[in-house]
Parts: structure tokens; sequence; C-alpha cells
């Protein structure tokens, strides 16, 4: 039952999925076009680009691990500063399901969860998502692809079906999401569109659009900047 009263106790928290970038195993799309090695190489800069900006938001964050048995991978990785937990079910619904399960368990009163690819985003814009769960059910964050890099609820707005019969890995995931949370609740912020980095165009318009703006994702950026080869002809 979603309930009307506001305002409610606001003690946000933040998720984060990220997958162990092992070669081979992350960003499929991109590493079809750029190897599987500078995919990876990628990725793991899109990691820490995505953790320096959650550190700066200064909001509680955990990192949700897929898949769980890298945990220990990951902490030697990064070390032991971080809260971890293990991504957990049968496809990436069931997994968000389960991470805000672990999250609302945690004693938060609201949870956001956020991808691992949008190495640019702005802290404005996670901020605005945090702030809007005072007065809303439900905020969405809609990704230029069709699926979305953010979606968030207060503990006793909470909808699990947001996570059921989704075409997960196409242009149709926000559309039936916003659909889902419609059906339940008129309450819904809607976030600005902003980019995640799947394939090399992707990568390409990222450069374009923040080449001349070092402190935003600097560790991508380096990178690109680094092997100028991975953008391909148009570099």
């Amino acid at each position: 039952m979603i309930s009307e009263n506001f305002p409610r106790k606001f003690d946000p928290g933040i998720f984060v999925m990220v997958k162990y970038p092992e070669v081979g195993s992350v960003k499929s799309r991109l590493a079809k076009s750029i190897g599987s090695e500078a995919a990876t190489d990628l990725y793991r800069a899109f990691i820490l680009d995505t953790l320096s900006t959650l550190h700066a938001l200064e909001i509680p964050f955990h990192i949700a691990i897929f898949p769980p048995a890298t945990q220990d991978r990951f902490i030697e990785w990064l070390g032991r500063s971080y809260q971890v937990f293990g991504q957990n079910g049968a496809d990436l619904g069931e997994r968000l399901h389960n991470g805000f399960m672990t999250m609302f368990e945690e004693k938060y009163e609201q949870v956001i969860a956020l991808a691992s690819d949008s190495p640019g985003l702005p802290i404005d814009i996670l901020s605005k998502a945090a702030s809007s769960l005072r007065s809303q059910n439900a905020v969405l964050g809609p990704a230029l692809d069709g699926g979305y890099y953010l979606i968030g609820f207060s503990r006793d707005t909470y909808i699990p079906s947001a996570f059921e019969g989704i075409s997960w890995g196409t242009e149709a995931v926000f559309r039936e999401t916003l659909s889902q949370l419609k059906s339940i609740s008129n309450r819904v912020h809607i976030l600005p569109k902003w980019m995640d980095i799947d394939t090399e165009t992707d990568l390409r318009k990222f450069y374009e659009a923040y080449q001349m703006q070092p402190s935003t994702a600097p560790r991508t950026l380096s990178y690109i900047r680094s092997h100028p080869d991975i953008l391909g002809a148009h570099s």
C-alpha cells in the first residue's frame, strides 16, 4: 500500500550495481568494437569515476557486486573501505529487487539504485534524485538508449512490480518500467536523460561531450586520451 502522507523521514542510501571487471565478462557490445581488454580497462575507469562522484555526494552508499562470488576479488582490488554485498537473482530485475531489500534491511528509509556505466553523471542529478523522494513515490533516470541509469523508492512506497515482466537489455526498459510505476502511483519523478556507455558510438559521444571538462569522469577521459585508437576512425 502506497502511503500519501508527507513529509517522511529522510535518510537516503545508494547502492551501485557493479560487475567485477574481468576480461571477457563486461561491456560485451563495446568489446566487439574495441576489444575485450580495452573494454574492461574502460569499465574499471567507469567504476572508479562513479565511486568518486558518490564520495563527493556524501550520501552513504554500498556496492552491489556481480557475480556475488567475486566480492573478495573486488575488495582485493579496491580495499576494505567499501560496504559491499552480492547481487543475487536470476535476472537483473531480481537482482535489483534483492538489492532494495538488502538496503531496506540496513534501515535506509530512501534507497536509490545506480548503474556504473554513466561515469559523467553530474552530482546534482544524484542530489535531485535523493531529494525528490521527500515527496515522490519513485524516481527514475532515463538513459538515452531506452534503459535507465537510476531508480529509487522510499521504504513505504516501494513498488516490486517495477522489476517484473521487463524486457531487460532492450530499448523498452524505461517505457515498461515507467508503465509499471504509473499503474500504481502518479508520484514518479523523472530525471533528465543521460547517456550510459555500451557501444563505441556511445564512447565517442561521451568523449565529444566531455573532452574539455577534465574534472568530469577524469579516469575515463584519461584512458580515452591515452588510447585514442579506441575511438575508431573518428578519433
